[in-house]
């Protein structure tokens, strides 16, 4: 899959506090018998990861699970295996 194709299938967001700012992205949306709802997801605050920078991490992340190993310690992410366990977007950040 390329970028571009990745990128059009992720899904943008926005969290914001009083002191805080993060991007978040979410990846692979599915309705199943199991559950419904995002594979993947990885957050980063805005001011020490930018939003391209988050999308590349990303887009390496779902390549390959392994490289999570190499992100750096203020970069956060979900990743389910199983659709039982898939997440909806949440109001509030909370990974």
């Amino acid at each position: 899959m390329t970028k571009k194709e990745f990128k059009e299938q992720c899904s943008f967001h926005l969290y914001t506090s009083r002191s805080e700012r993060h991007n978040v992205i979410y990846y692979d949306w599915k309705v199943t018998d199991d559950g419904r709802g995002f594979k993947y997801a990885i957050a980063g605050k805005i001011g020490l990861v930018t939003k391209v920078q988050l999308f590349n991490y990303f887009y390496q992340m779902v390549q390959d699970h392994d490289s999570v190993d190499n992100f750096p310690y203020h970069i956060r992410y979900k990743i389910r295996t199983d659709d039982k366990h898939r997440f909806r977007v949440p109001l509030a950040l909370d990974f």
